[in-house]
């Protein structure tokens, strides 16, 4: 059953972590993945090592440490 009302216009949020973008090759889409350590992310990057890997970079409460939005906020 669905809540009723007006849905919520806030931005939202992403959880702190390391973030990475997959897709699969010869296609546009891509996965968005988060993991909470560096070592968890690197796993991950050695198991989809086939596929294009791209590093995003560190959120720490919804700011960008790291990667190409450096700084920046999250929304």
């Amino acid at each position: 059953m669905r809540k009723s009302g007006r849905p919520s216009n806030a931005p939202k949020k992403l959880k702190d972590g390391f973030y990475m973008s997959i897709s699969i090759t010869n296609t546009s889409r891509s996965v968005r993945i988060m993991r909470e350590t560096f070592e968890q992310m690197k796993l991950v990057e050695t198991q989809y090592k086939d596929r294009n890997f791209k590093y995003l970079g560190q959120v720490k409460d919804n700011f960008w440490i790291n990667g190409e939005n450096k700084g920046k906020a999250t929304t």
